[in-house]
């Protein structure tokens, strides 16, 4: 269930084959699993099999006139999707909140003329400034960010720090592309959703969530500077749940959980 949980929500078929195959890998026949399901909200997989299996020193009874030569064994396992509520590793762009369409193109940081008041979808995370900005991009910033969690905004359109950090993650997996891309890969990148850009100069905004992209290119020059990435489903091992001042929006980074 560990394994195929991870293709939910988005394929409930390839989440129960693949449930199937590790199944087989450890031993079990196709006759062996009774039952594999999805729950009705998508997010939750259960998996029943059953064996028959060998008794050994009671056998010995079996002489005493009795029938102890084997019997049916039943499990039962469920693992479920947890919406992300903490993130680490996130590079500094901000996504207002709307609805995301898995492998749709998405503008992660504006050009001149896309902005609000000066703000164009960057953040100052951990400090102020080109230097560290280049290095959130390149490298994610190293502290937790939680849903609730007030972010400042980096003001101006940060052309060159921009392109020198995407370029940098990009050149680390050139070949990939959205369908290729395999998970740890640099390009795959977690961003904070937030309710907000529509503030004024250097100001705060809100985290409502966490999305992750992969990181298809920069490009326009000079104030016309802008990213794009294509949004993805992510399991992230390391993510939060059931943290922050309010519930984590629901925007596709989850952490698995063995529930039963």
């Amino acid at each position: 269930v560990l394994a195929g949980v991870q293709n939910l929500p988005a394929s409930p078929a390839t989440a129960r084959a693949l449930a199937g195959q590790y199944a087989a890998v450890n031993g079990l026949t196709a006759a062996d699993v009774l039952t594999s399901a999805v729950s009705a909200d998508g997010r939750q997989l259960t998996v029943t099999v059953s064996r028959r299996v060998q008794f050994y020193f009671a056998r010995a009874l079996n002489l005493a006139g009795g029938n102890f030569d084997g019997a049916t064994v039943t499990a039962r396992a469920s693992a479920g999707l947890a919406v992300a509520s903490g993130a680490r590793d996130i590079v500094p762009f901000g996504i207002v909140r709307q609805n995301l369409v898995y492998g749709s193109r998405y503008v992660l940081k504006e050009g001149a003329g896309g902005g609000y008041n000066g703000n164009f979808g960057a953040l100052a995370l951990g400090g102020r400034g080109a230097s560290v900005y280049r290095l959130n991009i390149q490298e994610g910033y190293d502290g937790v960010i939680r849903v609730g969690d007030y972010l400042t905004t980096e003001t101006g359109n940060m052309s060159g720090p921009t392109r020198t950090g995407v370029n940098y993650r990009i050149s680390l997996d050139p070949c990939a592309t959205y369908q290729t891309v395999q998970r740890g890969s640099p390009r795959i990148v977690t961003v904070p959703i937030i309710d907000s850009l529509a503030v004024n100069g250097r100001s705060q905004v809100l985290v409502v969530g966490f999305a992750s992209f992969f990181l298809e290119g920069v490009g326009g020059n000079g104030n016309l500077n802008y990213v794009e990435g294509r949004f993805m489903q992510m399991i992230d091992p390391l993510a939060e749940t059931d943290t922050g001042s309010q519930a984590a929006g629901d925007y596709g980074l989850y952490r698995v959980r063995l529930v039963q």
